[in-house]
């Protein structure tokens, strides 16, 4: 038999108190996620008196912003149109095309919700992307301009794995046959397991196909800077933005 002193009595019922204040603070973090959409909802609850509450959480996607290696110093007059063709796998992996078609329409579909172009036309049945190749198809359409690439890095884990997802873009003026953009970013979801607490237990929910969702993440982040340059958008200015900056007097 275990005899407990007071003292004893005292610091366990200190931390019981610390891990339930803490528990009631994580819940009412949680709620508002909870209900920050109804459609497709960051946070779901389940439970009642009787079992332990459970939460669900969207799994995220672990990334660094867009690497940018080439870019142009000068924006279009108007926005340009614009082919793309499907990314080339460069991985040793089953039915490469058919991953490469499928994984680039999820991209196009992205980067067509952004209208970084006055025209995005998608080259479904289109060679994997080589650059003269490319170019040479671009002319025939008639585009200004030629988006291809690589996806460098494919892991599909399903629910019950990570899964990740590197790719390069491309982006060529067909008058010219310059270079105009390159760029490059991965994203790796992680399989989270189930996380117990004192009042409740934590749970990450899988999305239905977790490459496409990394995918169609970094497709919308690599577009931002390619939609301010086509659009002539001004950089934003920081707050400290010319204070530092000598002046003459």
């Amino acid at each position: 038999m275990v005899i407990y002193t007071d003292g004893e009595n005292t610091m366990n019922a200190v931390s019981s108190a610390r891990q339930l204040r803490f528990c009631i603070a994580l819940l009412f973090f949680l709620l508002p996620l909870a209900a920050c959409s109804a459609s497709n909802p960051q946070v779901n609850m389940a439970g009642d008196a009787s079992t332990p509450l459970q939460v669900q959480l969207n799994n995220w996607v672990r990334r660094q912003p867009p690497q940018i290696f080439v870019r142009p110093s000068i924006s279009p007059t108007s926005p340009p149109t614009a082919l793309m063709v499907p990314l080339r796998v460069t991985q040793d992996i089953r039915d490469p095309v058919s991953l490469s078609r499928n994984l680039s329409r999820t991209f196009w579909q992205a980067w067509l919700s952004r209208k970084p172009f006055s025209v995005l036309e998608y080259a479904y049945d289109a060679q994997t992307y080589d650059p003269k190749r490319a170019l040479a198809l671009g002319k025939q359409k008639g585009a200004d301009l030629v988006v291809g690439g690589y996806i460098t890095h494919y892991l599909d884990g399903g629910h019950t794995g990570s899964s990740g997802v590197s790719i390069s873009i491309e982006i060529w003026e067909t008058a010219t046959g310059n270079l105009l953009w390159s760029l490059a970013q991965g994203g790796l979801m992680e399989y989270q397991q189930a996380h117990d607490f004192y009042l409740f237990q934590v749970r990450t929910r899988q999305p239905a196909d977790p490459p496409s969702a990394i995918l169609r993440l970094l497709a919308e982040e690599m577009v931002t800077a390619i939609h301010d340059w086509a659009h002539n958008v001004p950089p934003e200015r920081g707050l400290l933005d010319g204070l530092l900056t000598p002046k003459a007097f």
